[in-house]
């Protein structure tokens, strides 16, 4: 048998499949305003907004270099963050008779129909038209098909528009 010296083959560094992922600080520093906003619309508190937004940023640290989507996975944490501060809430009424304080008291009839929907109408219409994402997006944020993301909305509008005209 002839033998073949393979000479001069180029060998890749990286994997073809690996993805540079920008450094974890520029991530936090460019999304941290609108997923605070995100969670203020649910929450009503920006204390309370920017902690759920703090908490959800430190589970994705100690895992941002394994998780392939990681604005999606934040996304859901704040969402999944800002129920749990919700049912605290709501919790800490039933049991302990809390009322918010004056500070805290503002309403705004459209944000208060809005806390009303179910929660998967109410994610749906904060991602859409308080960070602008596309059907795509939110989707991908809910882990929802598209045509899932589509009906939601629908509901959700047509639910919110009967509200309106209600008042």
């Amino acid at each position: 048998m002839n033998e073949v010296a393979v000479t001069n083959v180029p060998v890749p560094a990286a994997p073809v499949d690996a993805v540079v992922r920008e450094p974890f600080d520029a991530f936090y520093h460019r999304e941290f305003r609108g997923l605070v906003r995100l969670a203020m619309v649910l929450v009503d508190s920006q204390e309370q907004a920017e902690e759920v937004v703090q908490d959800s940023f430190a589970a994705l640290y100690l895992r941002y270099e394994a998780i392939a989507k990681p604005l999606a996975y934040v996304r859901a944490s704040v969402l999944n963050g800002s129920r749990k501060v919700l049912r605290r809430r709501v919790l800490a009424r039933k049991l302990l008779g809390h009322v918010q304080p004056d500070s805290e008291m503002v309403y705004n009839h459209v944000i208060d129909a809005v806390r009303r929907l179910p929660a998967r109408q109410r994610a749906a219409v904060v991602l859409r038209y308080e960070l602008q994402l596309t059907d795509a997006e939110i989707a991908e944020t809910l882990d929802v098909p598209l045509g899932t993301v589509k009906s939601t909305l629908h509901r959700a509008i047509a639910q919110l528009r009967q509200e309106m005209t209600d008042d």
